[in-house]
């Protein structure tokens, strides 16, 4: 276990107050790879910063409290009261489940029946507004007790909650039928596509080469009768032009972009030189119902 650890993208803008903490928002997104939060303003509805820490290697749950407490140790304001702070919990342990079929006594047997049993970890869920859906998941107990402990007021949700979410808000005024959403993570993505201004699929894969990416992502299309020819792919996460599975998209799709910047939120001019497609639903959190 490492004594420190150092961000490998780290942005705060000047007008960023260790003492004004209390005024801001804190969101951060986390899996076992690594993790991410923002520091936004709302009186000025301005992010005023971005850091994210990537692991040395996908650790055990068991190890990731120590490095909440490594970062406190470099930056005492980590841990500072927030007005408000969103942690996005992002796992492939999650369900979703239509309101009028959703029981809260029978969480448990939801979970179970498409995803394996989960030691040391709360079987806890989101409701999503915009979908009139519940999302089940796994959330760890070391994980979520030391949020807890350091930010007593947080609203812990799973990140597929936050996606859906983000992009309803964003989107819901200017769906068109051919629009197909993938978010992508070190080792699994999310698929989702809306019909008739509804959520009409979701689904996470993992995946280990860029084969197997390209697969899952045409045999989903393919179940959804969208046509490779005629969709549009709208692209998010950790994913660039350089990206073997960038490549694997240009071959055998014909539209595509990188999701757009949310323009209803002003961005401290650091954070220009960040892609903002890579931290879509990090930013677009701060305009979820939650």
């Amino acid at each position: 276990m490492p004594l420190s650890i150092k961000p490998h993208t780290s942005y705060l803008d000047k007008s960023f107050k260790e003492s004004h903490t209390r005024s801001y928002v804190m969101a951060m997104q986390f899996d076992l790879h690594g993790l991410a939060f923002i520091i936004f303003n709302p009186e000025k509805n301005k992010i005023l910063g971005l850091q994210a820490y990537s692991f040395d290697e996908e650790k055990a749950i068991s190890e990731i409290p120590v490095f909440f407490d490594l970062i406190l140790s470099n930056q005492g304001w980590f841990a500072y009261p927030f007005k408000d702070f969103y942690f996005l919990m992002q796992n492939t342990f999650s369900t979703l489940i239509p309101a009028p079929l959703f029981d809260k006594n029978n969480k448990n047997l939801y979970l179970g029946f498409n995803q394996p049993f989960q030691e040391d970890h709360r079987i806890v869920f989101d409701s999503l507004h915009s979908t009139e859906s519940y999302n089940i998941y796994y959330l760890p107990n070391s994980v979520a007790e030391k949020i807890k402990s350091f930010w007593p007021n947080a609203k812990i949700v799973h990140y597929s909650t936050a996606l859906i979410e983000s992009l309803w808000a964003g989107y819901k005024n200017k769906l068109n039928p051919n629009h197909f959403f993938v978010d992508i993570h070190e080792d699994n993505f999310d698929l989702a596509y809306f019909k008739e201004n509804k959520l009409f699929y979701h689904n996470n894969f993992s995946y280990r080469t860029k084969e197997d990416f390209i697969y899952f992502l045409l045999s989903a299309a393919e179940q959804l009768q969208l046509n490779p020819e005629t969709l549009h792919l709208v692209m998010m996460g950790k994913i660039d032009k350089s990206n073997p599975k960038y490549e694997m998209i240009y071959r055998y799709i014909r539209s595509h972009e990188f999701i757009p910047k949310n323009d209803s939120f002003q961005y401290s001019y650091l954070l220009d030189d960040v892609m903002h497609h890579q931290y879509y639903t990090l930013y677009n959190v701060l305009q979820c119902e939650l």
